[in-house]
């Protein structure tokens, strides 16, 4: 009788302990959850951050582009009007030369 009591206390024993481990794993998976969770908010931020970075530069290579047409423009406009002083030049000193 006294080794069924015996048994019977481990038994009980045991159970608590597992009955505190159980409870504990259910504590930590809940953390583990929130953290998941958390973690995921800050996944979607930063993949919106990324996305709005990108429309920024996908902004700035198009603005950066125009300024390099609009450079090549002016420069091209330049040398049109350069040529036309040399021309007008070289007809003046055609004149001059009669």
């Amino acid at each position: 009788m006294n080794e069924l009591h015996e048994i019977v206390g481990n038994l009980e024993s045991k159970a608590q302990k597992l009955i505190h481990l159980h409870s504990k794993a259910l504590e930590e998976n809940e953390q583990l959850r929130q953290t998941n969770s958390e973690l995921l908010e800050k996944i979607q931020q930063k993949e919106l951050e990324f996305k709005e970075l990108e429309e920024k530069h996908q902004v700035l290579k198009l603005a950066k582009s125009l300024l390099e047409n609009q450079e090549s423009e002016k420069t091209t406009d330049i040398k049109l009007k350069i040529n036309e002083l040399v021309r007008e030049i070289d007809k003046s000193i055609a004149l001059l030369n009669r």
